[in-house]
């Protein structure tokens, strides 16, 4: 029977279990993205939604138990920010287990726990026009005058003796 059972135990003791969801779980938030077994996915998975529901929220109690459940400062900022720029139009369903196969070593599920969306990507820079070099009027002739420029410089290279074609 399994009377008082709740959850999974994953053949830890109560400070051990708790301990690796809260480092899956900053995993997770940090990198955007967790290798790990589907048993720990499903585990942590839940947790992890209610988590970014209390984060939109936004009250203090919320925030406490957050807190709380991360005790990590780069994580706790991390989430909020992201709960209300990222997820701030989705109700439910911030993460999604996408499976890989099994493991080599002992079979087991492997799985990515991940969130929904993509992450936001950042605009890059548009790389400038190189600009033309002096004396020279277009990009064209910029290049054949840093070319002869190069070719002026290049020093010729001794060949090295080596120790033993020295006896």
């Amino acid at each position: 029977m399994k009377h008082g059972y709740f959850g999974r135990k994953l053949g830890r003791n109560k400070d051990e279990r708790r301990r690796l969801f809260m480092i899956l779980t900053r995993s997770l938030i940090g990198a955007g993205r967790v290798r790990t077994t589907l048993a720990k996915a499903k585990a942590i998975q839940a947790s992890v939604d209610k988590l970014i529901t209390k984060a939109k929220s936004g009250r203090s109690g919320s925030l406490n138990k957050i807190s709380g459940e991360l005790s990590d400062v780069t994580a706790y900022k991390k989430l909020l920010e992201m709960a209300k720029s990222r997820f701030g139009g989705r109700t439910s369903g911030y993460t999604r287990i996408v499976k890989l196969g099994t493991r080599l070593g002992d079979a087991s599920e492997m799985v990515f726990l991940e969130f929904v969306d993509a992450a936001p990507v950042m605009e890059k820079a548009v790389p400038k026009a190189p600009k033309a070099a002096k004396g020279a009027k277009t990009v064209q002739e910029a290049e054949v005058v840093t070319e002869a420029e190069a070719a002026k410089t290049e020093k010729k290279v001794k060949p090295v003796k080596s120790p033993k074609s020295a006896k």
